[in-house]
């Protein structure tokens, strides 16, 4: 059973909005039992996507398209399909009198333009978008089924967890690829898959996903036998081990967190180079609250000096020990983190770009870091809040 994705948007390949439909998809349609078969993205263009439409019909049991069915003049995508599959478009009037009193309790009239959205193509069924006025709708064609689904992702990923998943419950068998994944740091790919590939059972089909510092190794346990498989794994263990992250395809804050609350663990952070980012990383979880304490943004010098009550040394390794220090006996946390350095891309001090200094103070105990980070500013800040957290690991294990 093949799924394809197509996205429709101008947008998208200009570079104005980013595609998270496209891995939201993937990964809820991965916990369910199914994968994405193949993407592709059009833009707001009724030629290119009824041509998209069509060559996805010829290979493909489910299509599902977001974008474009919006109440602009750049919506059409509905339209293009119920033309080429020549169906016709009737307003639901139900719909159009709920959109009508939506915009009614907000004091509003609603615009005539938006009449467009309450029209669905004839035989189809309207899927409720739990999130905006654009229903969803699903078209059976030809043993073939198509779901039209709006664009804006907090619209989008109900209506694939609410409407597509059961639906594919209800009439697919689930795949039997299966994956398993192992996270490492502090590895460069190459070097890691050159060790790996001495140990590494023929046929055994895996992959390596690189990102900020952390590689993503995927297996297919189905491509061997479970014999050859534990050996595989065996054999990471005892060479490896000192370099992995997890076990389970997480993000790395979320293995932080789960280890900082098996050791009950409260931590205050202090940072500057990375400006709230690891702090953001952090309470993008649920339930952070119970391990982050506080979390300061010091940037300047006389900010620093407040929370220290005295001048900041200039030495930027012995200032991060101090704020650290500071931080913890602050909010009387169990840890204390600062995290100082240079992201670009013009130094503000006499340290070189990438240079990161991590102090920890860990129960009274001081752990001192230095990274030398490359890449543009935004990845200096992304590499520097995931070696805060895998120094951070690497002390509480």
């Amino acid at each position: 059973m093949n799924i394809a994705l197509l996205s429709v948007g101008t947008e998208i390949l200009l570079g104005d909005t980013v595609n998270t439909n496209l891995a939201s998809l993937g990964q809820v349609l991965y916990s369910n039992g199914f994968i994405l078969s193949s993407e592709k993205t059009v833009p707001d263009n009724e030629k290119l996507i009824q041509d998209a439409v069509s060559e996805m019909l010829e290979n493909n049991d489910v299509i599902i398209t977001c974008g474009g069915i919006g109440p602009t003049e750049d919506d059409f995508t509905k339209e293009v399909i119920s033309e080429m599959l020549n169906l016709k478009l009737i307003t639901d009037e139900d719909h159009l009198a709920w959109m009508k009193s939506r915009w009614e309790s907000r004091g509003m009239t609603m615009p005539a333009s938006n009449v467009k959205q309450a029209k669905i193509p004839e035989g189809a069924s309207k899927l409720l978008n739990t999130m905006g006025t654009s229903p969803g709708i699903h078209i059976e064609y030809k043993n073939k089924h198509i779901f039209i689904l709006p664009g804006p992702p907090r619209e989008f990923i109900p209506l694939v967890t609410d409407e597509l998943v059961p639906f594919l419950k209800d009439n697919f068998s689930k795949v039997e690829k299966d994956y398993e994944f192992i996270l490492f740091f502090n590895e460069a790919e190459s070097a890691l898959a050159e060790k790996i590939d001495k140990f590494k059972p023929e046929g055994l089909d895996i992959a390596y996903l690189a990102s900020k510092g952390i590689i993503k190794l995927r297996i297919d346990k189905n491509s061997v036998s479970n014999n050859e498989l534990k050996d595989f794994k065996n054999q990471i263990d005892e060479s490896l081990s000192h370099n992995i992250l997890s076990y389970k395809n997480i993000p790395a804050s979320k293995v932080l967190l789960n280890e900082l609350k098996a050791k009950s663990y409260t931590i205050s952070l202090v940072e500057s180079v990375t400006g709230g980012a690891f702090s953001r990383e952090l309470v993008s979880h649920a339930g952070a609250s119970s391990t982050l304490v506080a979390s300061n943004v010091l940037y300047s010098m006389d900010s620093k000096k407040e929370l220290l009550n005295s001048d900041p040394n200039e030495n930027w390794p012995l200032l991060t020990e101090e704020l650290a220090i500071a931080s913890m006996k602050k909010y009387n946390s169990s840890i204390g983190l600062a995290v100082l350095g240079e992201a670009g891309p013009v130094p503000s001090s006499n340290y070189k770009i990438g240079e990161i200094f991590i102090s920890v103070c860990l129960n009274g105990e001081v752990s001192n870091f230095t990274h030398k980070l490359s890449g543009n500013r935004e990845d200096i800040i992304n590499r520097a809040v995931n070696n805060c957290i895998w120094d951070l690991i690497k002390l509480i294990k």
